[in-house]
């Protein structure tokens, strides 16, 4: 007589793999979302990138396409659609060391500029990201910002919804 090819330790085995697979399904976004679903909304986003170290002449094409609503272009790889709705230019600063002392020293370049852009987007907001044109936007990321004959990168450093204002 032989033995049998299936017995109860086998089926027990395969219960307990259909049950952990379930789960895992379940806890990796298989379980409901309906509440995810209520919170998405299209709404507009106004955030700030800061350019670091430009050059004068790239602040006056920026300020050239916020006078003309010229839109620009966001983004690295993937890229949307926003508005200019200020722009702000700083002087650039750097920490050096003054080899006398020893000491940090906070010094001005008089021929670089920090500007500062403000933009507007339209936007969908979950309740885990804020995304423009499938592109995610994120505080501290940095990014492209491009337009008609010029270009820059910059961070992104503030981020709000309609929504949250």
């Amino acid at each position: 007589m032989t033995k049998p090819k299936f017995n109860f330790m086998d089926a027990l085995i395969i219960l307990a793999i259909v049950c952990v697979a379930l789960v895992a399904v379940w806890f990796l976004g298989g379980g409901d979302n309906s509440a995810s679903v209520a919170e998405t909304q299209n709404t507009t986003a106004t955030f700030k990138i800061q350019l670091a170290k430009a050059e004068k002449s790239l602040y006056e094409k920026f300020l050239s396409a916020m006078e003309n609503e010229e839109s620009v272009w966001i983004g690295i790889k993937e890229r949307f659609d926003a508005k200019i709705e200020g722009i702000e230019l700083s002087p650039a600063t750097t920490v050096s060391t003054d080899l006398q002392s020893g000491k940090a020293v906070l010094s001005e370049d008089p021929l670089l500029y920090d500007i500062t852009i403000w933009l507007n987007a339209d936007v969908l907001e979950t309740p885990t990201q804020i995304l423009a044109a499938n592109t995610p936007i994120r505080v501290g990321e940095e990014t492209a910002i491009r337009g008609k004959g010029f270009a820059g990168y910059g961070f992104v450093i503030d981020l709000t919804t309609a929504a949250q204002q």
